[in-house]
């Protein structure tokens, strides 16, 4: 017993004396709330102690009383529950009088109540709730805040909001807005058939059909009911898209068309990558996966306006034809395939890479041909690369609103509807219930998704080498196949060339007189409004790459209760359509003491927790390749968890986190989904701004700001390939950017 003593007390002083101290510092010096909208450093009026007396003493009382605990050798069971007890107390004791006295938080309440999480965090970690160092415990405890604050917390309030109307619980607004013909409407009382029972016809048309295919497969009772289930919802939609209206079936009928489209055009690429024979097609390909990455979604749409639309070069001035026919649901759907099919090709093109070619030789020793080897081998294989690929689109697509407004023509979107009865409206019930609606249609989803795949392993790479090569595509294949992309190339070349030329001449179709005075206008308020874009997209790239880092660090090699809820929710706002997500933030943080919206902060949050999913997991790629016998030997050399991270992994990861910081600055710079909620006179960001010129009819200005940015984008990505090649020739290696 009295060898076991000693162990029971602290040997040094406890690391939450810096927060302690640090605590009583920002209450002295920072101001602990706001008068309005904007944040203030310095200011001596707003501090705590000229604003909320009684608070402040409480606050400098605690930091002394933390501070004695933290720095006396005390028992460290003891100690660890006081310093739970005591933060924790005054933290939720800080937060309720910012709520009941209705004041906004400033940088002396926000640094209160980090401080005060930061010694939560030591706590537990000496109590030994969290079976951690102190910087472990403390980061699961920031992180888990922060993922709650400004992921779980906005969807929450974005589902309460389309079932709780002035303070009142009802279905009222929902069944409105449901039942409204903007949402859908199938009977068109102006014409003499039917709209309904041909929509109806042609679901029951579809259940036959998927009940037929699997009959006559003799499959099971459970697929064969799946299927026909299945069958009938998709000749649903595809009957309700063509001769119904509404926001609704328009954007499940334009998802049904994008996605399989884009994923179909997306495995052709990456299979065209690996096993075709001419170089030029991976360059090609190299181009068609960086160029929409570095472009606003909406610039094709433009573009397809410009050469197909009413006044269109090749409609109007080859063939005399005035014409919207590519307004509605068909020049939607052709500006999305273009700017999706890249995103599918970049995530199939990993799936197709990692195919071992010893399955496809075995096969192919069996006598089996090369549609036999592709359907039974190769293409189960890719299954999981199919749904993320398919997943991701249809997210893109539900959630992309400016090709539907440039494009949409007499079409309603749900993604337009959210933007509309919030902006238009005014009424953010309505476009809660549509954002409600949007989520759990993603959700859905995702569900389908992760049902097909089951519990079945695709694993193809072990710890043995692989053996033999992957065989070539038969030639006339490959010859249809490069046509193919040489024919997509050659439209996307066009495309873009167009929004070149369309920035360099006066009146785009109608007066081609080369002229400067797109980029004269453009220099004034657009060049400033680009260089706050930038400035946003850094930081928002900088903190999600850190954070996204520090949840994937504790997610992959860290035991803790809440581990995989953490994972699921700081992936969630990934999954989420961004429309959604715009309407959750200016919901959430645009009342009570968390008011942000019209700040610089909340677009850089917006973009922080809408870009930080990637960061986290190329991190937990990378570190899926690290031996933790590396974490391991730092630990037994007495290193705390902060110097294993930044003395061993960071070194090791650098690919994978330069690469998560381009992602989320060209992401950060060519935003509009999430972000046009969000935005400010203040506070305009460069995507927001072109999208304005354009519907204003200013389209040279915005060509010249889109030739601009994609220019700049394009050169930043170009110079980090050197660098990556630098790198690789230091043996560090820097392969995972782009």
């Amino acid at each position: 017993m009295v060898a076991a003593i000693p162990s029971a007390f602290s040997n040094r002083s406890s690391r939450a004396l810096i927060p302690a101290v640090l605590l009583a510092v920002g209450v002295l010096l920072l101001p602990f709330v706001r008068p309005d909208r904007p944040f203030e450093l310095f200011n001596w009026d707003l501090v705590a102690l000229n604003k909320a007396t009684w608070l402040a003493w409480l606050l400098f009382t605690s930091s002394a009383v933390l501070s004695v605990l933290s720095w006396l050798r005390l028992p460290m069971l003891a100690r660890g529950y006081a310093l739970i007890g005591i933060s924790s107390g005054v933290s939720i004791t800080v937060f309720a009088w910012l709520a009941s006295t209705s004041s906004y938080f400033g940088f002396g309440a926000l640094a209160a109540l980090v401080c005060l999480l930061l010694v939560l965090g030591v706590g537990l970690s000496e109590t030994g709730l969290i079976q951690s160092d102190p910087f472990i415990a403390s980061s699961i405890v920031l992180c888990g805040i922060f993922v709650t604050l400004f992921i779980a917390f906005p969807l929450f309030v974005v589902l309460r909001e389309s079932i709780i109307v002035n303070g009142a619980f009802t279905l009222k607004k929902m069944a409105e807005t449901l039942s409204s013909p903007l949402f859908m409407v199938l009977e068109n009382k102006f014409t003499p058939r039917s709209e309904t029972t041909i929509v109806f016809g042609i679901a029951t048309a579809g259940a036959v059909l998927g009940f037929g295919l699997m009959f006559l497969r003799k499959a099971r009772v459970q697929l064969l009911l799946g299927t026909t289930l299945a069958g009938g919802v998709l000749g649903f939609i595809v009957g309700a898209g063509v001769f119904g209206r509404g926001a609704f079936a328009t954007s499940l009928y334009l998802a049904l068309i994008v996605a399989p489209t884009t994923v179909f055009f997306g495995l052709i690429f990456a299979i065209l990558e690996q096993r075709c024979r001419a170089a030029w097609v991976r360059r090609i390909l190299s181009i068609v996966g960086i160029l929409p990455m570095i472009t606003p979604p909406f610039v094709l749409a433009f573009a397809l306006e410009n050469w197909f639309g009413a006044q269109g070069l090749i409609t109007n001035r080859v063939f005399g034809v005035d014409t919207n026919y590519f307004k509605g649901v068909t020049g939607v759907a052709i500006a999305q395939i273009l700017a999706f099919t890249p995103i599918a090709y970049l995530t199939l093109r990993g799936s197709v890479q990692g195919l071992n070619p010893a399955l496809e030789e075995a096969a192919q020793t069996m006598r089996s041909n090369p549609w036999m080897v592709f359907t039974k081998i190769t293409l189960p294989l890719l299954r999981p690369g199919l749904a993320a690929a398919f997943l991701l689109t249809v997210i893109e697509s539900l959630a992309d609103f400016s090709n539907p407004i440039l494009l949409g023509g007499d079409r309603s979107f749900l993604a337009t509807e959210v933007y509309l009865a919030l902006t238009g409206r005014y009424d953010p019930n309505e476009a809660s219930v549509y954002g409600a609606v949007l989520l759990v249609l993603v959700l859905t989803i995702l569900g389908l998704q992760r049902a097909w795949l089951g519990n079945t392993s695709f694993v193809t790479v072990t710890g043995k080498p692989g053996s033999g090569n992957f065989s070539m595509l038969p030639r006339w294949l490959e010859n249809t196949l490069q046509g193919v992309l040489g024919f997509w190339g050659l439209l996307v070349a066009m495309l873009y060339g167009s929004v070149f030329y369309g920035s360099f001449v006066k009146i785009w179709g109608v007066n081609g007189e080369f002229t400067l005075q797109h980029y004269i206008d453009f220099s004034g308020t657009g060049l400033e409004v680009l260089a706050r874009t930038a400035q946003v997209a850094l930081v928002s790239a900088i903190v999600a790459t850190l954070l996204g880092f520090l949840i994937a660090y504790l997610v992959t090699r860290q035991q803790f209760f809440g581990r995989s809820i953490l994972e699921t929710t700081s992936m969630l706002s990934f999954a989420t359509p961004g429309t959604v997500m715009g309407v959750a933030y200016v919901i959430a943080f645009n009342v009570g003491p968390w008011l942000l919206t019209g700040t610089f902060i909340v677009l850089v949050l917006a973009l922080v927790f809408r870009n930080m999913p990637a960061s986290i997991r190329s991190v937990m790629a990378g570190l899926s390749q690290i031996d933790k016998a590396l974490d391991e030997a730092s630990t037994l050399l007495r290193a705390p968890s902060s110097t294993t991270l930044a003395r061993v992994l960071v070194p090791l990861l650098i690919p994978q986190l330069l690469s998560g910081i381009v992602f989320a600055f060209v992401r950060g710079m060519t935003a509009i989904s999430q972000i046009i909620f969000l935005v400010s006179p203040g506070n305009l960001l460069a995507t927001v701004l072109m999208l304005s010129w354009l519907e204003q009819g200013n389209l040279g200005r915005a060509a010249a700001m889109s030739t601009v940015m994609i220019l700049g984008l394009l050169g930043m990505i170009l110079l980090l390939f050197a660098f990556s090649k630098r790198f690789s020739r230091n043996g560090t290696g820097l392969e995972g950017i782009g």
